[in-house]
């Protein structure tokens, strides 16, 4: 029996191509070593809802000051880790007819684990397009998903670059 299409076979007929946006689990062949992340702290809180004592082990690599959370009774929906962010950068916009610096594209991960909402009790990607405006609560295929979103947007804007330039050699624009 062999494996392969007939060339003649009906186009509704034939198997779809394999997404490339859909991840795929590493194998030892293809896997990247990823930096040894410090090992996770486990710290504990006087829960203000219940006033027991109640225990977190953090995301590993998390960098948030928890001293405050330990000191004194706190919420369990106020608990929240965050692996170190992406580098940040920064463009100027108009914002209100006043140009200022703000901050684009910037990511981490995050994880609440007393949160109501069952996704963010895991990790999970958060990203900031614009400063202050975020898409959160991505799983690794929402991630991917929006990073193929991006990536369009962004073949978009390098063909209308490429026209801009075609435009300005032309002459057509005056300065």
């Amino acid at each position: 029996m062999s494996s392969t299409v007939p060339a003649d076979l009906p186009r509704m007929f034939r198997p779809e191509p394999k997404l490339a946006a859909v991840p795929v689990q590493p194998t030892a062949k293809n896997r990247e070593a990823l930096p040894v992340a410090p090992p996770a702290r486990t710290w504990s809180f006087i829960d203000s809802t219940t006033s027991q004592l109640r225990e977190v082990t953090c995301l590993p690599g998390c960098v948030v000051n928890h001293s405050m959370d330990q000191e004194t009774p706190t919420h369990p929906t106020d608990v929240w880790c965050m692996a170190e962010a992406t580098t940040e950068a920064w463009i100027p916009m108009e914002v209100a007819r006043k140009y200022d610096d703000h901050r684009v594209l910037s990511a981490d991960i995050r994880q609440i684990p007393f949160s109501n909402q069952m996704h963010e009790r895991v990790p999970h990607a958060i990203v900031e397009v614009v400063e202050d405006e975020f898409v959160g609560g991505l799983d690794p295929d929402g991630l991917a998903s929006l990073i193929l979103t991006f990536e369009g947007q962004l073949a978009q804007m390098r063909a209308m670059h490429a026209r801009l330039v075609e435009l300005r050699e032309q002459g057509r624009v005056q300065l």
